[in-house]
C-alpha cells in the first residue's frame, strides 16, 4: 500500500507541481505556548519559504501535499533556564490526492531539543532532515539518500 500511494504521489508530482514549479505544499500547524518553540516553527516556515523542493501550504491548493504538526513545551521550571529552549515533537503526513479523499500517512516523526540561540540552524536542518526521511521512504532502501540528522534514524 505504501508503495502504491507513493507511485501516485511520484507519479502526479510533475503534472501537479508544473504549476507551483515542482515545490510540494506543507501545512504547518503548532501547539505550545513556549516561546522558543514559537520562534521555531516561525524559522520552519520562513526555510519553506525559501526551498525549492517545499512551500508553505495554501488555501486552494490541490494535489499532493503534507500536514507538519509542531507540540512544543519548555522543560524548564522556571527561573533563569525559562525561555532557553523548548522540546518539539514534529509528525508529518502526506495527505491529498487528486480525484480523491485525503488519505493521512504518517512517514515523520521525531522529538529535538531547540535552543533559542540556534532556533533558524535547527530549523534549516529539519528540513534537510525531512528530505533525508522523505528520500528514504520513497526508495524505500538503504543507499542512495542522503543522513538523517536527528534521532532516531532509519538504519
Amino acid at each position: 500500500m505504501k508503495t502504491l500511494l507513493t507511485a501516485v504521489l511520484v507519479l502526479l508530482a510533475p503534472s501537479v507541481g508544473s504549476a507551483r514549479q515542482g515545490r510540494l505544499p506543507v501545512w504547518v500547524s503548532h501547539a505550545g505556548k513556549d516561546q522558543v518553540g514559537s520562534l521555531f516553527v516561525e524559522a520552519f516556515n520562513r526555510e519553506l519559504s525559501h526551498s525549492t523542493v517545499y512551500e508553505p501550504g495554501g488555501a486552494g491548493l490541490k494535489g499532493p501535499q503534507f500536514y507538519a504538526e509542531f507540540i512544543s513545551i519548555d522543560p524548564s521550571e522556571g527561573g533563569s533556564e525559562r525561555d532557553h529552549r523548548s522540546i518539539v515533537s514534529v509528525v508529518i503526513e502526506e495527505m491529498g490526492f487528486p480525484n480523491g479523499y485525503p488519505v493521512e500517512v504518517m512517514w515523520y516523526h521525531k522529538v529535538i531539543v531547540v535552543n533559542r540561540q540556534t532556533a533558524d540552524e535547527t530549523a534549516k536542518a529539519l528540513l534537510q532532515d525531512m528530505d533525508a526521511r522523505w528520500c528514504q521512504y520513497n526508495k524505500n532502501s538503504i543507499g542512495g539518500c542522503p543522513a538523517e540528522k536527528f534521532e532516531p534514524r532509519i538504519q
